[in-house]
């Protein structure tokens, strides 16, 4: 969102630039905005307010989850080519942190995943849901940042994350936190991260 913003902001600069120094003299009356600079710096600012309140709802609905989900990507996965093994389960590594004060026993997640016709093809199937179970943690600090690997069907060939989402936590005192429609407790990983990981 910044890049765009400042590509924007570029883009604006260079016509003002170009309308105040035209290359060739023409007969056309060229007229020069003072105020296009002003009121390009005045939409980045809302831009960047309207991104601000954008991360702050989405921390308002994050505090009521007792568990906040980090990050979530593909598992890196070995393929050796002219080889018949196994080259290996597909799984997701799921990052998170514990909010709810509590250790926590298992937790109950649902995953869109996108998936490939096969492993080298470039066609995507229509994307899948599954529900997954992670084991949980006894740690209860909540800056403290979690890692789990989730096992995927092998006969799946996922390509990507789409989104996951937490549905129910099994404490270890037995009590049990549940989402509900109002409230997302989830996370919809950011494409490029995966292709730089």
């Amino acid at each position: 969102m910044k890049l765009s913003a400042l590509l924007l902001f570029a883009g604006l600069a260079s016509a003002c630039v170009a309308q105040s120094n035209p290359a060739a003299p023409s007969n056309d009356n060229v007229t020069v905005d003072d105020q296009a600079l002003s009121r390009a710096a005045a939409a980045m600012a809302a831009s960047a307010r309207l991104k601000d309140l954008d991360r702050m709802m989405d921390r308002i609905s994050r505090a009521n989850c007792p568990v906040v989900l980090t990050s979530a990507w593909l598992a890196p996965r070995l393929q050796q080519v002219r080889s018949d093994q196994d080259p290996g389960g597909n799984g997701i590594d799921l990052e998170f942190q514990n909010a709810s004060g509590k250790a926590i026993r298992s937790m109950e997640l649902s995953a869109t995943i996108l998936v490939k016709k096969s492993i080298y093809g470039l066609g995507y199937l229509p994307p899948v849901r599954l529900s997954l179970t992670a084991y949980g943690t006894r740690n209860i600090d909540s800056t403290f940042a979690e890692l789990r690997r989730l096992s995927l069907p092998t006969e799946m060939h996922p390509a990507r994350v789409e989104s996951i989402r937490l549905e129910q936590v099994t404490f270890d005192d037995g009590s049990l936190w549940s989402s509900t429609a109002d409230q997302y407790c989830g996370l919809t990983p950011d494409p490029m991260r995966s292709i730089a990981r």
